[in-house]
C-alpha cells in the first residue's frame, strides 16, 4: 500500500507523453535553426545552443545528419529552461502579427485611394492626420494617368510606400 502512495506522488507519465515532450523540444530547436539572425538574436540562448544552431545552418547533408543534429538540439534544450525562450518566440510572433496587420491595413488603403480617388485621401487623412494630402493626391493622379501596366504598378507601390510610412510613424 505504501508502495502505490509513493507511486500516486511521483505522478506517472506515459511513454507516449516522454515521446510527444520530447518531439515538442525538437520542434523548438527546429524553429530555432529557421529563424532569421536579427529575431536570433534576441532570443536569451546560451553558448552551446547558438553554436548548435549556427552549426545547423552549415550542415550540407540534409537528410540524416541534420536529423541527428535536430535530436543532439533537442538534448541540450531539454536540460534547460525553456521558459524564457518561447516567451521570446511569442513576443517574436506578436511582433510579426503586428506587422502583417498593418501590411494589410496599408494595401487596403491602397486600393481604396486607387479606386476612389480624392474621397478615400480624404477618409485616410481623417483617420491618420500625418499623411502628406499633396503627396497621395499627386501619386493617385500619376497612377490614374500612367499609360502601361508597369507604370501603374509602379505608382500603386508608391502609394502603399507612403500609407505604411505614415501608419508606421502614427503606431511609434
Amino acid at each position: 500500500m505504501e508502495n502505490e502512495a509513493q507511486f500516486d506522488e511521483i505522478g506517472y507519465v506515459s511513454k507516449s507523453q516522454l515521446k510527444r515532450e520530447s518531439h515538442a523540444i525538437q520542434d523548438l530547436g527546429k524553429r530555432l535553426v529557421a529563424l532569421p539572425p536579427d529575431h536570433l538574436a534576441r532570443i536569451p540562448l546560451d553558448e552551446p545552443i547558438l553554436e548548435a544552431v549556427t552549426l545547423a545552418h552549415r550542415i550540407q547533408n540534409k537528410r540524416s545528419a541534420l536529423k541527428r543534429h535536430y535530436q543532439f538540439l533537442g538534448k541540450l534544450l531539454r536540460a534547460r529552461d525553456t521558459d524564457p525562450i518561447y516567451a521570446a518566440l511569442a513576443e517574436i510572433d506578436n511582433e510579426s502579427q503586428q506587422s502583417l496587420q498593418q501590411h494589410h491595413r496599408a494595401e487596403r488603403w491602397r486600393d481604396r485611394i486607387i479606386e476612389q480617388g480624392n474621397d478615400a485621401i480624404d477618409a485616410l487623412i481623417k483617420e491618420v492626420s500625418s499623411v502628406d494630402r499633396q503627396k497621395l493626391r499627386q501619386l493617385w493622379r500619376n497612377h490614374h494617368n500612367a499609360k502601361t501596366d508597369v507604370k501603374r504598378t509602379q505608382h500603386a507601390r508608391l502609394i502603399y510606400k507612403e500609407i505604411k510610412q505614415n501608419l508606421e510613424n502614427l503606431a511609434e
